[in-house]
């Protein structure tokens, strides 16, 4: 779970940084928003594995992970709405060769404002995120494997862990994988059946979750 959302984190703040490069932050009025999420990002990434270690056996702890799962998705998806409207824009003739999404935002007065007002409803979930996160003292166990020193998970008082074939089906991520794979065959066949013309069927994701 924890590579997952250290995948998302990564994506988004990639995202950010673009953003800030081109000076889109500036033109959507979010410039410290931008800002503060970016700072946020990179402390909660730094608890990740200590989180990840802890919520085996913290029902808490795995309710903030999850959290804060549902807000990488949700990050993930304002930054991937820029990329579907401009693909369903497509090139034009003044900006042919450049297909930058955020730089298409920017030309649609609306969906700017849309953009910026969910980065800073984002934001501010990310703020509770973030001060909920105190209530757990995480540390920082990147930082002790980069010194080389080992960092061991609290022994329980019991002196034997029993294991158990059971597991925590809302961790499970890509769970419907093989059940949307199906569906998505059966569309592309339908299609090529009652189509005669050349169907074009856009698989996306984030990198690092398999796809």
């Amino acid at each position: 779970m924890a590579m997952v959302l250290d995948a998302f984190a990564s994506y988004v703040q990639n995202m950010l940084t673009e953003m800030v490069s081109e000076e889109v932050h500036m033109l959507l009025g979010v410039e410290d928003d931008i800002d503060k999420m970016d700072v946020k990002l990179r402390d909660l990434k730094n608890f990740l594995a200590d989180a990840d270690r802890r919520n085996i056996t913290d029902e808490t702890v795995r309710e903030w992970v999850g959290q804060l799962k549902r807000a990488m998705y949700k990050a993930a998806d304002i930054l991937d709405l820029c990329k579907l409207k401009a693909m369903e824009r497509g090139p034009s003739k003044v900006d042919c060769g450049c297909f930058n999404p955020l730089l298409f935002c920017m030309r649609n007065p609306s969906l700017a404002r849309d953009i910026g007002t969910r980065i800073k409803a984002l934001n501010k979930r990310l703020d509770a995120i973030k001060e909920r996160s105190a209530a757990f003292s995480f540390i920082n166990l990147s930082s002790y494997e980069d010194r080389g020193i080992n960092v061991h998970a609290p022994r329980s008082s019991d002196a034997r862990r029993e294991t158990s074939g059971e597991f925590d089906r809302q961790g499970v991520v890509g769970e419907k994988i093989e059940e949307d794979t199906r569906k998505l065959v059966e569309m592309m066949l339908s299609e090529k059946e009652s189509n005669n013309n050349i169907m074009v069927f856009a698989v996306v994701g984030v990198g690092g979750i398999g796809l």
